[in-house]
């Protein structure tokens, strides 16, 4: 039998397959549960927004035609909103997607990528079957050291990849300090800058939009999505702003039709549906305080967080065992051992009721634990 993982691109052998969240399904029918709660992959506890359902379920009457290749619409809208200059905006099924799409067009066997540590695994997983050699750097105090980052880059420095905040500890960068960041990096080293969680973080006082760095950094790159804050995860799409150049360059690369004419009718609705996106930050910042107290009633640490999850380390527990009795009880958590962090439960901020019943199985669980 012919061996196609020699005839495949080198870096493609030397990495695992991506490790989504367990569906709700999934546990429905191994266990046999009813009621399922998810809090595994930072989904919208509240979905999609009235409006954006609504669009969405009108688009399907179209569904016999190919969507706009161009997402004209969606891109005016963003303009509308924030002044993001169409020649700027890439559109893409989910960040993930544009991630893929930057890595093919730039980076190869001949440079290195720079990742602080704890990153989004897709870093990693891009730049490998690129070929090209990763450097990790680690974190100081949970954050990414932009001292630390910036000494790493060198000549062959292709990308630094950024989540901010990051997945999968929730921790934020200080938007002040990427901005004198930029400043230092050469222009050939392109700067990601991941914000699926953007929404969640923007209300801190010191925070800048990035986005209005555009025309004052050209290596600057901004990767958005509508799957977490507005609820579009099932649709897939994001947006990813660059200098025009680098536009045209990846609207070259991508399929002619990537992001389906659902999710461009559902994205547009999400943007005018403000009071759904503020219920949903703001639920997320009261109960994101609920699971701070609940870790310190616990004598559990948090680590900080500017996200819609919450990374807790559960220190003398055993993580993948209260993983385990929770799944049991109908409550789907994520453990964080495919990035080496054994005593560590990444959990998704749920519903108000969706944490009571959380934390209420984990009283149980430690106490039984004690």
């Amino acid at each position: 039998m012919t061996n196609y993982s020699a005839l495949a691109k080198g870096g493609l052998t030397r990495i695992r397959p991506y490790q989504a969240g367990k569906p709700i399904e999934e546990v429905q029918r191994e266990l046999g549960i009813k009621e399922v709660i998810k809090l595994a992959s930072n989904e919208n506890p509240f979905g999609m927004s009235p409006k954006a359902l609504e669009a969405a379920k009108k688009s399907i009457e179209d569904g016999h035609f190919y969507p706009d290749s161009n997402g004209f619409y969606l891109k005016q809208k963003l303009f509308e909103k924030w002044e993001y200059d169409p020649n700027t905006i890439t559109l893409g099924a989910g960040s993930n997607e544009l991630i893929n799409l930057l890595f093919q067009a730039f980076v190869g066997d001949d440079c290195n990528v720079v990742i602080p540590e704890y990153s989004f695994v897709v870093y990693s997983m891009e730049a490998t079957v690129s070929g090209a050699m990763v450097k990790n750097i680690p974190l100081k105090n949970w954050v990414a050291d932009l001292d630390a980052v910036y000494e790493a880059i060198d000549e062959n420095t292709r990308v630094v990849a950024f989540a901010n905040p990051s997945n999968p500890i929730g921790t934020a960068i200080e938007t002040k300090a990427l901005y004198e960041f930029l400043k230092k990096v050469p222009k050939s080293t392109l700067v990601v800058i991941d914000e699926a969680y953007n929404e969640f973080n923007a209300d801190k006082d010191d925070y800048l939009d990035t986005a209005s760095w555009m025309g004052e950094f050209e290596n600057l790159v901004i990767s958005r999505t509508f799957s977490k804050a507005y609820g579009l995860a099932g649709l897939r799409i994001g947006y990813m702003l660059t200098n025009p150049e680098i536009a045209s360059l990846l609207n070259r690369l991508r399929a002619p039709f990537n992001v389906n004419l659902v999710a461009l009718a559902a994205a547009c609705a999400a943007l005018d549906d403000e009071e759904h996106l503020k219920v949903v930050v703001e639920n997320n910042t009261c109960e994101r305080a609920r699971y701070q107290a609940f870790c310190q009633k616990h004598n559990l640490f948090m680590i900080p967080s500017c996200a819609n999850f919450v990374a807790i380390d559960f220190k003398e527990y055993d993580a993948q065992s209260i993983a385990d009795k929770l799944l049991h009880r109908g409550i789907i958590v994520r453990p964080l051992l495919g990035y080496k962090l054994q005593d560590i439960l990444r959990i998704s901020i749920g519903t108000k009721e969706q944490n009571d019943k959380l934390f209420a199985a984990l009283d149980d669980i430690l106490t039984e634990n004690k």
